[in-house]
C-alpha cells in the first residue's frame, strides 16, 4: 500500500485544495403586491358624489414586459334626478382624472359599456388599468 505523501510526490497534480465554503443566498424577494383597488373605489365614489355607488368590482393582476399591475372591471351605478348629468361629467373627466393612489398609477381607465334605465338610473362600466410605481 502507498502512503500519500509518495502518490502526491508522483503526482502534484492530484493535490485537493480545501478552500473557504461561501453560503450563496438568493436575492431579495420582490415585496409583496401590494393591492390599490380600495383606493381606486375611494376615489371613484369621490367622483360619482352622493348618488354614486359601486355594485360589482374585480381585479386581476397584470404585467407586461416592463411594468406590474391589475386590471380592474367595476359596475359604477348613478342615481336620482341628475345621473346623466353626472355620467356625462364622468366621461369626460375620467380619462384625465389624477386618481391619487399611493404607489400606484392609473395607467388607462375607459368606459366599456353604459346602461340606462329612465331618467333616474346610469349604470356605467369602468375597465381600468393600474400599475405599479418602482
Amino acid at each position: 500500500m502507498k502512503s500519500k505523501t509518495n502518490l502526491a510526490e508522483r503526482c502534484p497534480r492530484l493535490r485537493i485544495r480545501r478552500r473557504e465554503t461561501h453560503v450563496i443566498r438568493p436575492a431579495a424577494p420582490r415585496p409583496e403586491r401590494r393591492d390599490c383597488q380600495g383606493q381606486l373605489l375611494a376615489r371613484l365614489r369621490i367622483m360619482a358624489g352622493p348618488n354614486g355607488m359601486i355594485t360589482e368590482a374585480t381585479m386581476r393582476p397584470w404585467c407586461s414586459a416592463t411594468f406590474v399591475g391589475a386590471q380592474h372591471r367595476l359596475v359604477l351605478t348613478l342615481s336620482g334626478p341628475d345621473a346623466h348629468v353626472t355620467a356625462d361629467m364622468l366621461l369626460d373627466t375620467l380619462g384625465e382624472a389624477d386618481f391619487a393612489l399611493h404607489g400606484h398609477i392609473v395607467a388607462d381607465a375607459i368606459v366599456d359599456a353604459i346602461h340606462m334605465a329612465g331618467d333616474e338610473w346610469v349604470a356605467l362600466t369602468l375597465a381600468i388599468l393600474t400599475i405599479e410605481e418602482w
